[in-house]
């Protein structure tokens, strides 16, 4: 039947967030040359006027070429129902981009109290594609959406991002955020953006000491940060005092509680420098002196860093109980240099950076 435009109320059921005014140039030539082949769908209001339901370009075209009525199907629907009607209509139709479907989705689902299940069967979809509709707006921030919304990214970029997820990290908002301004400039694909992912995520660096502690406590507490390896900086990795933590005894273990292990020597103290500075006759300044001088003549410190962050959440080992200088410990273990000197290290690549730390 013909309704008059000027009795079409649009409002409640617009799922479009934006208007492709190319889009309604196409539709307005369409029905200049061809006329209306299919009508809009609205609901009567019950004072003569009708809301609209489906069919936004077309009545936005046919505004624009003036016309006073327009062919409309008529239909008597509930609010529910003609929220459905609306999304269904417009996703076979593909006039919504992936992101605006869900957050329409998102909008209907707690309007109405509905499950995913029941969401998929009133569209004809599988509760498969309305899951990963709504991973779209449910785990990724603003930013993130905006981006997919403007065609920067795909959604495959978007669910990768929203591994990124709330109940692993704290400030998950900030990383997601970090993480697309990365795939946005160096215009990863979505495979490229997975393999760095990893790399990403590695940013807090660990240090432990054995001190005190008996292997079975110590690897405990290594399995319940979830360290990935361990990176023994001592410069011999012989304890007569403790066997359990020498070199062989010590990786052994550690392989059998799925920890890789991995000794750099180059970056200990010998025992030439290591004995004066505990008894107080070489200052902590000159010991960090030396060590910057050891480190810049005898380590490919770039590559060690990559090493880092490739093999997974590492921790840096020593014997000292403590990494500084604190409570009975009268002096600071020299992995706290190093700790530091990795934390503020200068890359052009910043997916080599370490941004935390924590001393177990």
């Amino acid at each position: 039947m013909k309704v008059k435009i000027a009795n079409i109320y649009v409002g409640n059921y617009t799922v479009r967030e934006k208007i492709d005014d190319e889009y309604v140039k196409e539709i307005l030539e369409s029905l200049k040359l061809d006329g209306q082949w299919n009508p809009i769908i609205v609901r009567p209001k019950g004072d003569g006027s009708y809301e609209l339901i489906a069919g936004h370009y077309r009545l936005q075209a046919a505004k624009e070429l003036g016309w006073i009525e327009i062919e409309a199907t008529v239909k008597d629907v509930s609010d529910e129902d003609a929220d459905f009607l609306s999304l269904k209509t417009n996703i076979i139709r593909k006039s919504m981009d992936e992101i605006e479907e869900a957050r329409v989705i998102k909008k209907i689902m707690d309007k109405y109290e509905l499950t995913q299940k029941k969401i998929a069967e009133k569209i004809g979809r599988s509760p498969q594609w309305v899951s990963a509709r709504l991973s779209l707006v449910l785990r990724v921030t603003e930013k993130v959406q905006d981006a997919l919304s403007s065609g920067v990214i795909s959604a495959d970029h978007v669910n990768l991002i929203s591994t990124i997820s709330e109940e692993k990290y704290k400030a998950w908002e900030a990383k997601q955020n970090l993480f697309l301004d990365f795939i946005i400039k160096n215009e990863w694909t979505r495979n490229e953006a997975r393999s760095q992912l990893k790399n990403f995520l590695n940013d807090t660096l660990y240090t432990i000491g054995y001190q005190g502690r008996n292997s079975s406590e110590f690897i405990e507490i290594l399995k319940n940060n979830k360290i990935k390896i361990l990176v023994d900086v001592r410069h011999s990795a012989k304890s007569e005092r403790k066997p359990a933590f020498s070199k062989d005894i010590l990786k052994r273990e550690l392989e059998r509680n799925k920890i890789a292990y991995q000794h750099f020597p180059e970056l200990g103290i010998p025992f030439l420098i290591q004995a004066p500075y505990k008894e107080g006759k070489l200052s902590l300044d000159c010991l960090k002196q030396w060590y910057s001088w050891n480190i810049e003549n005898n380590i490919d410190f770039p590559n060690f860093i990559k090493s880092l962050k490739n093999s997974g959440r590492p921790v840096l080992m020593c014997m000292e109980r403590y990494a500084k200088k604190m409570r009975d410990q009268k002096y600071a273990c020299h992995r706290d240099i190093l700790t530091n000197k990795i934390l503020n290290f200068t890359t052009i690549d910043p997916l080599l950076k370490f941004e935390n730390r924590i001393d177990l």
